[in-house]
């Protein structure tokens, strides 16, 4: 009996900060009533069980801190825990994975809980009760799924085990048996939950069917499961049982993407953006408030930002012929730009307009950064009176942002909330229409049924959002281009720091351009060490040390500590302490045994 009021009490703490958009979210019985003889009873205390449910989300750290700490997009600017992990310089006990490891376990027991009591609340509508026993079917999967693609094979439960039962003793399953499970949940969640959830509502913020099959479609793609990958995305697109999302654009190519993702657009208060299909919704001005640190984070004004955009991603845009840097002749970098340009300037001329919405560029007039790296002795180019960016700022003298690549993020910054500390309360977007439109082009590029038109109505509509040059194939063979790396790369550009980069690179078999993987040619190697703008880019180079390394073009070495092995780091190490508490997990994932 201890135990059950033990965690009714945790529910009930951790439903009042989720769903906090609306104060529906936030209504409790009183804590001193709760027993397990009456608590499955009225509708609100399932209601609270299920809001407890999605801790599995937890913020900003899945999508962002986690997902693309792990990648070569924008690693944090020390070696924390994920880039260190990213890096591949870790070992079984690195206690991080542990704590991750645990948790998840934690949120399966609270999911599996919940499924096996939920049915006592019996004068509680059929309906209801299912639609709040699919979201939780859905973040059960959803835990599954990060835990699977971390560590493959995994225990795999659906009973509410507590720890020192001969069930918490159980041999990992089958990533393949796992993965089968998932998709079906998915499938049959979204039949039991509200097809879609119209944006600026009180439920804004809780899983629809569309979530599930969008979830459904990630799933599937990351385990090549091309069909299904498919069909899932179908049934989101029009004609389709769950079609209602689409791309927000209000007619602005040179900021809709932007303002995807700040205040602007932010589908939790803004009817028009139909695009989120599930976001985490934070609120700063209740009672209780709820909110993050992110757009301070990527420019805070007087210490090192902590997401720093590499080379590799900045050069990944295309310029507007379609064409990559090193084949355009409309490209001025590198050297080639005219007196009209400074150098850091060319990096920016005659690019995808997502460029200039995802990276801070010289003229950007919303820098609450402070001085940048023109200095602060003359006040016509102080940029903390005029807030306009021109140079990247790289003495970390506490008098403005300081990147070590030459970057800053733009995408996802608030300007409103840079300035001040952990009061940023932006929605955390987790899937997007325009995800779905990705996974779709690839899963038919992978059934070799990639053609024009799917093209037309999957990539090219991402590009018309922003005014870009549409991706034609018979262009892209007559240049020497590759479709699937095309592909790739409009991944890359279109879900930068939403998450997606490391899973992309593990599932196309190309942990090459996440460290140092000395198997492959040295060309291949090199793509493994992260690097930022070239010396001659910044607006005095004589900031830079002794110690500064630089590469034989000039380019910024940021990190060439990042080592990948194959195939040992496709898959995380399991923590050690798991191993002996229980011995059956062994052996440990391929190339972690000693």
């Amino acid at each position: 009996m201890k135990k059950n009021r033990i965690l009714y009490s945790l529910i009930f703490a951790l439903s009042a900060f989720l769903f906090s958009c609306n104060d529906s979210f936030l209504e409790r019985a009183p804590l001193d009533e709760l027993s397990d003889e009456n608590f499955w009873e009225t509708e609100q205390q399932i209601k609270n069980a299920a809001n407890a449910c999605y801790w599995a989300l937890i913020g900003k750290d899945l999508p962002i801190n986690i997902s693309e700490g792990l990648s070569d997009n924008a690693p944090w600017y020390t070696m924390s825990g994920w880039r260190q992990i990213g890096s591949g310089l870790y070992g079984s006990d690195f206690s991080l994975l542990d704590t991750r490891y645990k948790d998840a376990y934690k949120q399966l027991r609270r999911c599996n809980y919940f499924l096996k009591n939920y049915k006592r609340a019996t004068t509680v509508n059929d309906k209801v009760l299912e639609q709040y026993a699919a979201e939780v079917r859905f973040l059960r999967a959803f835990t599954y799924y990060y835990l699977t693609c971390f560590w493959g094979d995994v225990p795999f439960t659906t009973e509410p085990i507590d720890a020192g039962d001969e069930a918490s003793m159980a041999p990992r399953t089958s990533r393949e048996i796992i993965v089968d499970f998932i998709l079906k949940e998915l499938n049959e969640a979204a039949e039991d939950l509200p097809p879609y959830i119209e944006p600026a509502t009180a439920n804004f913020g809780r899983i629809s069917g569309a979530a599930a099959k969008a979830m459904e479609a990630r799933t599937a793609l990351q385990n090549e499961r091309w069909e299904v990958a498919r069909d899932a995305c179908k049934a989101l697109m029009p004609g389709g049982k769950y079609a209602y999302h689409q791309l927000y654009s209000t007619g602005r190519p040179k900021q809709d993407y932007f303002d995807l993702f700040t205040f602007e657009g932010r589908a939790s208060r803004k009817a028009n953006n139909k695009e989120a299909i599930l976001s985490y919704v934070f609120n700063f001005e209740i009672a209780s408030p709820t909110r993050h640190n992110l757009s301070r984070e990527l420019q805070v004004p007087d210490q090192i930002i902590r997401f720093n955009p590499t080379k590799s991603m900045v050069d990944s845009y295309l310029c507007t012929d379609g064409l990559p840097i090193e084949k355009s002749p409309l490209y001025k970098g590198n050297g080639k730009y005219t007196p009209a340009y400074s150098a850091y300037d060319s990096v920016f001329v005659n690019r995808d307009p997502r460029l200039k919405q995802s990276i801070v560029y010289p003229g950007y007039d919303k820098w609450y950064g402070k001085v940048d790296g023109r200095g602060s002795n003359n006040p016509a180019e102080d940029a903390s009176k005029t807030e306009v960016f021109r140079s990247p700022k790289f003495n970390n003298d506490g008098k403005g942002a300081v990147t070590y690549t030459g970057y800053y993020c733009l995408k996802y910054c608030e300007p409103s909330k840079v300035p001040v500390y952990n009061q940023d309360d932006n929605d955390i977007i987790f899937i997007r229409y325009g995800e779905v439109l990705l996974t779709y082009a690839e899963a038919m590029y992978n059934l070799n049924a990639l053609n024009q038109n799917v093209v037309d109505e999957s990539i090219n509509l991402l590009r018309d959002r922003v005014g870009m040059k549409r991706m034609v194939l018979s262009e892209l063979q007559a240049n020497g281009l590759d479709v699937k790396t095309e592909l790739q790369r409009e991944r890359r550009v279109e879900l930068f720091m939403e998450g997606q980069r490391w899973f992309d690179l593990i599932r196309w078999k190309q942990g090459y351009e996440l460290g140092v993987d000395k198997s492959e040619p040295a060309a291949r190697q090199e793509m493994g060490i992260l690097k930022g703008i070239r010396k001659d880019y910044a607006f005095d180079p004589s900031v830079f040390s002794s110690s500064t390394k630089f590469d034989s073009d000039g380019f910024l070495i940021f990190d060439d500590s990042r080592v990948f092995i194959n195939p040992k780091n496709y898959l995380f190490s399991l923590p050690y302490r798991q191993m002996e508490l229980n011995p059956n997990l062994r052996p440990n994932n391929p190339g972690w045994e000693d």
